[in-house]
């Protein structure tokens, strides 16, 4: 029987430490690292079954993630991560590709505000997303994560 109040727990990784919280229904977040949020900080049948997935797909037992995820953000907002999230393993999109697939051509920097607010770190696959060039986006530390992970899925 799932929670059905809010809760969190840190899962240890071979990646490192992945925090994901629930809230009974559905995945509210997943974060890179030891984070604390809102809610309970214990572990639930949901956060449970996100770390499990994470867990097969750094064991590269799982190309994509089947979670419920919990509908936040702007419209626009979901329709940039329901497009990334359709982007296949190891393969990239740029911003401008992601805009013309969701019907706003142009809008590329609007589809980049909406990957950087992405709350589902690796199970709606920011680093899959790259700059014109084909170099992952952003600068210092979340950049160099990006491509880690975009090296993982194109070296299996």
């Amino acid at each position: 029987m799932q929670q059905s109040s809010s809760t969190f727990y840190t899962y240890f990784t071979p990646a490192g430490p992945i925090t994901v919280a629930a809230n009974g229904r559905a995945i509210t977040r997943v974060a890179l690292g030891r984070v604390a949020l809102s809610g309970a900080q214990a572990p639930s049948e949901l956060t449970n079954l996100a770390a499990t997935q994470i867990q097969e797909y750094l064991a590269r037992k799982r190309t994509t993630f089947n979670l419920p995820l919990a509908e936040m953000g702007t419209p626009f907002q979901q329709q940039a991560w329901k497009a990334l999230a359709d982007v296949p393993y190891a393969q990239t999109v740029t911003a401008a590709d992601l805009a013309s697939r969701i019907g706003h051509a142009g809008a590329h920097r609007a589809v980049g505000g909406a990957v950087r607010a992405n709350p589902f770190a690796l199970v709606v696959p920011t680093h899959r997303l790259v700059r014109a060039n084909g170099q992952p986006w952003g600068e210092g530390k979340p950049a160099s994560v990006r491509a880690a992970l975009l090296r993982f899925e194109q070296q299996g």
